[in-house]
């Protein structure tokens, strides 16, 4: 499974976060809500989260595409509610293997030793609502570094507390969709 993770994102480990530094010419970030709110508050607000996701989803994949679920698991000194954290992903992806585990401490000076992220990964068929445990999870950051793709790695999608990170396949490709969406952009000159 993802046998072309090297070849789609050169240089790069599965760290989410990471990845807009590090393939910034087919980075976009929409916000889950207007205004660049962060967190969703009632039922309506997740409502427009959802929608948003699951259209730029739809887009990407089409009906009954294959998805790659990538979820992490964090086990470290530093992370006190590991037991809530596992838990949840065990609910969301109780079917998901063992795909690549990060020494965070040797990959990033500010993780304490011995700190691991276990990335696990599973294929899903898609289908709008497929993913929204996941999606609510991640917009409410009670799970991290989430990431949707297909499995020849064409594009990445990173749901996160506050929005959605896209690494596309090309330039062009990231331009179309920035456009297509333009309304749910930040307005700061960086895009974050």
């Amino acid at each position: 499974m993802l046998e072309d993770w090297g070849r789609a994102f050169p240089g790069c480990e599965p760290l989410a976060y990471r990845m807009r530094g590090r393939l910034p010419a087919r980075w976009v970030r929409f916000h889950n809500l207007p205004d660049s709110k962060r967190y969703p508050d009632d039922e309506d607000e997740f409502a427009v989260v959802l929608g948003r996701q699951n259209r730029i989803l739809g887009e990407l994949l089409g009906p009954g595409a294959q998805a790659v679920l990538l979820t992490t698991s964090c086990i470290g000194p530093f992370d006190v509610e590991a037991g809530d954290h596992e838990r949840l992903l065990r609910e969301i992806d109780p079917d998901a293997k063992p795909w690549r585990s990060l020494a965070m401490h040797e990959l990033e000076e500010d993780f304490i030793a011995p700190t691991y992220w276990h990335v696990f990964a599973r294929e899903w068929t898609w289908r709008a609502g497929v993913f929204d445990p996941v999606l609510r999870s991640a917009a409410m950051n009670q799970i991290v570094n989430i990431m949707i793709l297909p499995p020849d790695c064409r594009w990445l999608f990173h749901p996160y507390d506050g929005g959605v990170d896209l690494i596309l396949e090309s330039s062009a490709e990231r331009d179309r969709i920035k456009a297509a969406h333009a309304g749910w952009l930040s307005s700061h000159p960086d895009g974050l």
